[in-house]
């Protein structure tokens, strides 16, 4: 956490591998991820670009800073990047090297740069196939 007042918030039963970075920068911000999630390895999840930029003529800054909300029961795949302003609704899947930057509907699975939903109405398990 970088800035005041940050939060990180994880729900029960959720697991991660290694190598993760959960980032929430700036003042208030907030990334919450719900029960039950499985969260794969080289994620990163931000709610900030690190550094402003801004419009030359008003001198407003263009890249706020936005909160992450990720829902319960959600599966995240390798190498993910969920950014400032992602909406991870109950039951998604996100497929490796996904980018999130905006919402991704319950029980849907998203993949790629930016991320596109291929899939409706999916269920995953955490069942082991070998």
């Amino acid at each position: 956490m970088e800035g005041d007042n940050c939060e990180i918030k994880i729900g029960d039963h959720t697991t991660s591998t290694r190598d993760n970075e959960f980032n929430a920068q700036e003042y208030k911000s907030k990334i919450t991820i719900g029960n039950d999630c499985m969260i794969s390895n080289n994620v990163t999840i931000r709610t900030s670009d690190s550094h402003p930029y801004f419009d030359i003529q008003s001198g407003t800054r263009l890249n706020i800073p936005q909160n992450i909300n990720i829902g319960n029961h959600v599966w995240i795949a390798p190498n993910t990047k969920i950014m400032k302003g992602a909406i991870i609704k109950d039951g998604a899947i996100i497929g490796s090297d996904t980018t999130i930057s905006k919402e991704i509907p319950t029980n849907s699975l998203a993949i790629g740069r930016p991320a596109k939903i291929i899939r409706t109405n999916i269920r995953w398990s955490r069942e082991a196939l070998f």
